[in-house]
């Protein structure tokens, strides 16, 4: 079995500046009007509201997107609005455990709003970070369809690797390429996934088999195992059908292991 680490998955998100997509509640009146707080994210909308226009909500039910609002940074020179960059950690107040880290920045006048994608019923808090110091926090509390566990719950730390198993003798040396194929391949798919999709995860792998024929085409590949959800499993899937075709096996290799396929399966790891 051949395993190699290929690359860190954002738990770390880069968040938008003001009018970010998909957030916000309208209302006249909110907490804060400097810090951090919750509102309730509103699906498919495209809000550019003020400080101001914000409610915010400190409880969210099943079926319910808890949305960050940074408001009360930025400055304006008379001739231009200079924003202010920030950092956002969302902490699961039973663990301690960050959850979530984001990234941002505010315009003075404007909110700074950002979906936090809570899977599990619980206690969070967000911490406000500038300039490296603490500069708000704001409680708020998640109930989801689910009884939540009592036990600790680990999450991955966000760090991939992949094995291929089973590799014949003569396939020892292209599979050190195959592994940095199938590394750029899942690099290149993690462009069209929300990094979302991988916050507040326990750690799991997916077993992908594929055909693997002698001028590098990949397939007939299916999910063998998962153990993490639908959603990573076809998004593991694409990335080994997407990366095909694969460089064509060597001379060398034909003649040890001779023409036509070979059934390849990689296990890729998130930790």
């Amino acid at each position: 079995m051949k395993k190699r680490k290929y690359f860190g998955i954002a738990l770390l998100a880069l968040a938008g500046i003001w009018g970010f997509t998909g957030c916000g509640t309208t209302g006249s009146s909110v907490s804060k009007d400097w810090g951090v707080y919750t509102t309730a994210a509103m699906k498919g909308q495209n809000l550019d509201l003020p400080a101001s226009g914000y409610t915010s909500s400190k409880t969210f039910g099943p079926g319910q997107t808890p949305a960050a609002v940074v408001v009360g940074y930025g400055y304006w020179d008379g001739a231009y609005n200079h924003p202010q960059e920030f950092n956002l950690e969302v902490v699961e107040a039973g663990s301690a455990t960050v959850i979530l880290n984001l990234n941002g920045s505010v315009f003075a006048g404007k909110a700074a709003v950002l979906n936090l994608p809570i899977r599990k019923s619980g206690s969070y808090k967000l911490k406000l970070v500038v300039n490296g110091s603490v500069y708000d926090t704001w409680d708020f509390t998640v109930t989801r369809e689910a009884a939540a566990t009592t036990a600790p719950v680990v999450y991955a730390k966000g760090e991939f690797s992949a094995s291929i198993n089973g590799i014949p003798e003569a396939f020892t040396g292209y599979d050190e390429y195959l592994l940095t194929a199938l590394n750029e391949a899942v690099q290149k798919e993690g462009e069209h996934i929300s990094r979302d999709e991988f916050a507040q995860m326990p750690p799991g792998q997916v077993v992908v088999q594929f055909d693997l024929g002698e001028t590098g085409q990949a397939g007939s590949a299916k999910i063998l195992q998962n153990t993490l959800n639908e959603t990573l499993g076809q998004f593991f899937l694409r990335a080994v059908q997407g990366g095909s075709p694969y460089k064509a096996w060597p001379a060398n290799v034909r003649a040890a292991f001779g023409a036509g396929s070979r059934s390849v399966t990689v296990t890729f790891f998130y930790e």
